[in-house]
């Protein structure tokens, strides 16, 4: 069978590639039906050509990458396979989010979130942004996805950020906030930006990429030096930005505010002027904002920083930015704060988190049901033993254990029991092999196998035992039962069971010769007259 074929048939999503010539050698079913394409359609488009080859190439034989295709994010782990005929790239497929639905609830609220969103590989090339990035850009979606900066900022930018901040986020598993300014070709133009860079990480801990939200806050520049400019426009400046601009000075007392304040905390700033935080917030919620004021007049430095508002039981956040003004003296008597709502980029935080830990969830509910299906298909309905399927997956390891001297094989049959299941019916019946079954589980050891191996036969493997041991447990085996049977089904008074016993080396080296040892002794068993146990005779 040759590479192809297995990799074909596999029910995982796989990609195999041959690395002499970087052609698709198999696009499987699983994988044709998840990225919705067939291999001469992969091969021949666009996200092959222009996505997926060239970050394979670029990434090299082994790790892992996320790429996007139509409207769903992807994993792709890569594993290099050396064969006879050549060396070969193994791809394993699977989505980046649990499921398509989600995918598509998240992708919608991303591309409404009012930020930059985007994905960056660990060699810094989009494999996602959203709908304000390809504006941005002025690229559609498929012409930035497998990119790097290089392409929309040029190359002394694209440096730039990655030295600056990528780098520290792919490399070393930093949270980067920070502030950026980039040229936008596009526009022809600087543009600010506040921006949170985060590693992605697989299931393994690995860092696969970064996730980034980048906000334009090239407004909110152009407002600060505009102040500069002219203080008669700075409140129609102010009040048409979108941000809530305030000015306090040295005892932390509101100076000014703009329209979008007034509108934060419902009061005019004729009622907000002169008060300071305790007075407008209260004493808990006036010291978070107090500390971080006062940290503006002892530094007497810009100040950027994360602040939450509460508002009965909801949570806001705003990233503020605190930038000290000094009097035609030069003393620090007063400072401009700017603080943009973040709330829906925490929100979208959350919301990543809480889909994690859903497909966490899923993840170990399919394990948990994928371990109840493996122990209901090797395990007997009706008695809870282990049944014939299982007993032959494991006997011939069991018997060629060369650490064990010996391993006995006691095949065990219920006599007359069609006579039972005809006189007192088959629910009858069945209590009686349930009884047995429980003896039989009762007087073995944790390492002996006990089988139900078909109707009213039982087989139990007794790993370490010789034939005269595995005699004795059949004998103390038989009148247990008919002690048992006596005392908890008196109609069937009288019921026996038959032995036949074997072992190896003694009967055999292998199951199968010590099988049809004990498959004799059991006969001869019945021929004397059944409720007996014999040894087979010898090889």
């Amino acid at each position: 069978m040759t590479i192809a074929s297995v990799f074909s048939q596999l029910n995982q999503a796989y990609l195999l590639i041959s690395l002499s010539d970087w052609s698709l050698v198999v696009v499987n079913e699983s994988a044709s039906r998840m990225l919705r394409l067939n291999a001469d359609t992969l091969e021949q488009g666009a996200l092959w050509n222009k996505t997926l080859k060239p970050l394979l190439q670029e990434r090299g034989q082994e790790g892992d990458l996320v790429f996007h295709c139509g409207q769903s994010l992807f994993q792709a782990r890569c594993s290099q396979i050396e064969t006879d005929n050549g060396a070969y790239l193994a791809v394993s497929v699977v989505p980046f989010l649990s499921t398509s639905s989600q995918q598509q609830d998240v992708f919608a609220l991303l591309d409404n979130l009012g930020a930059y969103v985007y994905c960056k590989d660990v060699n810094f090339r989009y494999t996602y942004v959203n709908q304000q990035v390809c504006q941005l850009f002025g690229y559609p979606l498929d012409e930035v996805i497998g990119h790097s900066d290089v392409r929309f900022f040029g190359e002394e930018t694209a440096q730039r950020l990655v030295e600056e901040s990528d780098r520290y986020v792919v490399e070393e598993g930093q949270v980067v906030e920070r502030e950026e300014v980039n040229y936008v070709p596009e526009f022809d133009e600087y543009r600010h930006y506040i921006t949170v860079k985060k590693p992605l990480h697989n299931e393994l801990g690995e860092i696969v990429g970064l996730f980034g939200i980048s906000t334009d806050i090239t407004e909110m520049r152009l407002a600060e030096k505009k102040l500069r400019d002219s203080e008669t426009k700075l409140s129609t400046i102010l009040d048409n930005v979108g941000a809530y601009i305030y000015i306090k000075d040295a005892e932390r007392r509101f100076r000014y505010i703009n329209k979008k304040t007034e509108e934060l905390f419902g009061r005019g700033s004729d009622e907000i002027l002169g008060m300071n935080n305790y007075e407008l917030l209260g004493e808990v919620q006036g010291e978070e904002f107090d500390r971080t004021d006062r940290l503006v007049f002892e530094t007497k430095q810009r100040l950027t920083c994360i602040e939450s508002f509460h508002a009965g039981e909801d949570t806001y956040y705003y990233w503020s930015v605190k930038i000290p003004l000094a009097s035609a003296n030069g003393e620090i008597d007063q400072y401009i704060g700017m603080s943009m709502d973040i709330t829906e980029q925490k929100q979208l935080e959350y919301q990543v988190r809480e889909a994690n830990k859903a497909l966490n969830d899923k993840i170990e509910e399919i394990s948990q049901l994928k371990d109840k299906l493996h122990e209901q298909a090797v395990r007997d309905a009706l008695t809870g033993l282990y049944n014939r399927r299982y007993l032959e997956d494991r006997v011939e390891e069991l018997f060629s254990d060369r650490r064990q001297s010996h391993c006995s094989l006691l095949m065990i049959d219920v006599d007359h029991f069609k006579q039972v299941n005809d006189k007192l019916g088959h629910k009858k019946g069945d209590q009686i092999l349930q009884l047995l079954a429980k003896l039989l589980e009762e007087e073995c050891r944790a390492d002996d196998l006990v089988c139900r191996y078909g109707g009213e036969e039982f087989l139990i493997v007794l790993p370490g035992s010789d034939a005269p041991t595995a005699y004795q447990k059949a004998e103390w085996i038989r009148q247990r039962y008919a002690m048992l049977v006596g005392e908890s089904c008196p109609e069937v008074v009288g019921s026996s069971i038959s032995v036949g016993v074997a072992a190896a080396p003694m009967h055999g080296a292998d199951f199968a010769a010590v099988y049809h040892c004990a498959d004799n002794a059991l006969y001869q068993a019945k021929a004397l007259g059944r409720n007996c146990c014999v040894i087979a005779a010898a090889s």
